[in-house]
């Protein structure tokens, strides 16, 4: 089931007179249970492909379809509530620095479930993520691994049919990234959810179900089917011209 679909999406900035493409002409399609990784240089306009497929952003052009729905009509993901069916996993914190973690990853739960409720579902969250002693710390008092935990259980609290992840693993070291990439994969197999993952570089996308290259705006498909697979990407357009 495709649960998110970019078609012919395009997004330009402008710097003075000078325009940006930071996105031309981009479909993706990312089906429940799957993880999908898009690697890419800084500034390849990765966190600014997932702010769209969030309906945080619009893009120039082009269409974007959550759970079959355009994410661009009429306002819909603010008016119907879709954005609880949306989890975002950033490198924010929380907005007070002396909030215990359990308090922070219950957050999004107190408009929807008694104190108490939310309270056990944020530790089975944080549990989920191993980041169950985490519970009474503060963000000032984590590691970068730790915080990382922590903003996923954030994240995956309410349990969301998406969960969007903006390069989660940028600034780890190897075990630390191998354990979130292949946390992010379970998630997205034991809940049937659907991932989109920003990596800064090819070795952390390979714990996908696929791997994309975002690139001078576009975007390219390579398909892994087993771990021992090689990996080979399709030429870009201006390469086969």
């Amino acid at each position: 089931m495709t649960l998110l679909a970019l078609e012919q999406v395009s997004k330009s900035h402008w710097r003075g007179r000078h325009e940006i493409v930071v996105l031309d002409d981009v479909s993706l399609e990312v089906e429940a249970g799957e993880l999908v990784a898009i690697f890419g240089q800084r500034a390849a306009g990765k966190t600014t492909l997932l702010r769209i497929a969030a309906g945080i952003d619009a893009p120039d052009a082009g269409t974007v379809r959550f759970e079959g729905r355009d994410l661009g009509a009429g306002r819909l993901r603010r008016l119907t509530g879709i954005h609880a069916r949306i989890g975002w996993v950033g490198r924010q914190g929380p907005f007070a620095s002396g909030m215990r973690m359990l308090d922070h990853v219950a957050l999004p739960l107190l408009r929807v479930v008694a104190a108490g409720e939310a309270e056990r579902r944020a530790t089975r969250a944080l549990k989920r993520v191993g980041a169950g002693d985490l519970a009474n710390a503060r963000w000032h008092e984590l590691s970068d691994a730790e915080r990382t935990l922590v903003t996923i259980a954030h994240a995956v609290v309410r349990d969301p049919a998406l969960l969007l992840a903006d390069d989660p693993t940028s600034g780890l070291g190897i075990e630390e990234r191998e354990t979130v990439l292949a946390l992010l994969r379970s998630i997205a197999e034991e809940r049937g959810m659907a991932v989109l993952a920003t990596v800064p570089e090819i070795p952390d996308a390979l714990r996908s179900h696929r791997v994309m290259s975002l690139g001078d705006g576009e975007l390219i498909q390579a398909m892994r089917r087993d771990p021992g697979e090689v990996i080979a990407f399709p030429q870009r357009r201006d390469e086969r011209a």
